[in-house]
């Protein structure tokens, strides 16, 4: 017997329908993307830091 997921238990169970389902899908996926896209601007920020990072060793080095 196949398992039913939570969404397709309670839509079975007439608790809630289809457009309501929908709806929380959608707000998931949405809350994925953003979870994504600022693990990515955090990921950037990291590596403009080590980039400045280096920028300034390198003139520091050549100052002494």
């Amino acid at each position: 017997m196949a398992k039913l997921t939570l969404q397709e238990q309670l839509l079975k169970a007439g608790l809630v329908n289809s457009k309501k389902l929908a709806k929380v899908e959608r707000t998931a996926k949405k809350s994925r993307v953003q979870a994504r896209e600022a693990r990515e601007a955090v990921e950037e920020n990291k590596k403009a830091q080590v980039e400045r990072d280096k920028q300034l060793n390198e003139q520091q080095k050549q100052a002494a």
